[in-house]
């Protein structure tokens, strides 16, 4: 089977360290896309570098690389930041995820349409609009930590391992 994976708040806690660093320069909100871009520009390097793994996401991948090919299908890009690609395919190198594709810049109906590319079986996202246009093109999804009608929803990396060893 080809899984595709989503990378931000799917497998790393993204959420968590930007709220994080908001708290940490007093900023309550991003009130605008020039805001968010400034705020990103300025700390996602830095942000990309602390990020925690969601608990026993490493033992999960291992196990279904065993017998799965695994793709990381993300909407990061360089667009923040020069380096961010090379500061996620480094943090994926150091946490050893057992990747075989790393697909940058795939945003919204980017994802089916890279799902649909790579012949993906099911795709895990975290975005209930990244599952829904991914099942449009009839792909299996599990949506990750949050809840939507008619998606099949999961809340951990173990009920993802149970998911696919049915």
């Amino acid at each position: 089977m080809r899984i595709g994976i989503d990378f931000d708040d799917t497998i790393v806690k993204t959420s968590d360290k930007v709220r994080e660093y908001l708290d940490k320069y007093n900023i309550k909100e991003l009130k605008n896309v020039d805001e968010k871009y400034e705020f990103y520009k300025k700390h996602i390097d830095t942000i990309a570098q602390e990020l925690d793994l969601f608990d026993g996401v490493v033992e999960v991948l291992n196990k279904l690389s065993e017998n799965n090919e695994l793709y990381l299908i993300t909407a990061r890009s360089d667009y923040y930041s020069k380096n961010l690609e090379d500061l996620t395919t480094k943090f994926i190198k150091d946490n050893k995820l057992p990747f075989k594709e790393i697909c940058f810049g795939c945003f919204g109906v980017g994802k089916a349409d890279k799902c649909q590319e790579l012949n993906i079986d099911l795709f895990i996202d975290d975005y209930y609009v990244n599952c829904l246009e991914v099942s449009k093109r009839g792909i299996d999804t599990l949506l990750f930590k949050n809840e939507y009608e008619n998606l099949k929803t999961v809340n951990s990396w173990q009920d993802i391992l149970k998911y696919v060893e049915g």
